[in-house]
């Protein structure tokens, strides 16, 4: 199978099923949110899961092109810098989670669930 097909179909129903998840369950995944963020232990451990799996995508998939490969591309990137972000500057990343919670929460689900829907249906109709 295609590297591409398969990390589309895999961030793509991550991105649903927390999407969804987030939907059904906004109360209880805000007050995680905000209890994850103030523990340092789990933002380290978010923070090397983030890094080694930002690493996977950006070494083996680095494919630069404007349509969904080349998102699956970016969103590595992103998660190498949230990874760096959560070991560098951890008590930023708390305030920036309570935000989030707050106020942008509803848009942060909505992008989850596009970006989900779109690379599920490129992982499974390619």
């Amino acid at each position: 199978m295609d590297i591409s097909i398969f990390l589309a179909k895999l961030i793509g129903l991550y991105f649903l099923i927390l999407g969804v998840l987030s939907v059904l369950r906004s109360r209880q995944i805000k007050i995680m949110g905000k209890d994850f963020a103030s523990s340092p232990i789990t933002l380290a451990v978010s923070a090397e899961i983030s890094l080694l799996f930002g690493l996977v995508i950006a070494i083996d998939h680095s494919i630069w092109e404007y349509n969904w490969k080349g998102l699956i591309t970016v969103l590595g990137y992103l998660m190498i810098l949230r990874g760096i972000l959560r070991f560098a500057f951890p008590q930023q990343v708390k305030k920036m989670v309570t935000k989030m919670t707050n106020r942008g929460f509803w848009l942060s689900v909505i992008l989850m669930l596009v970006i989900g829907g779109l690379l599920t249906y490129r992982g499974f109709t390619s």
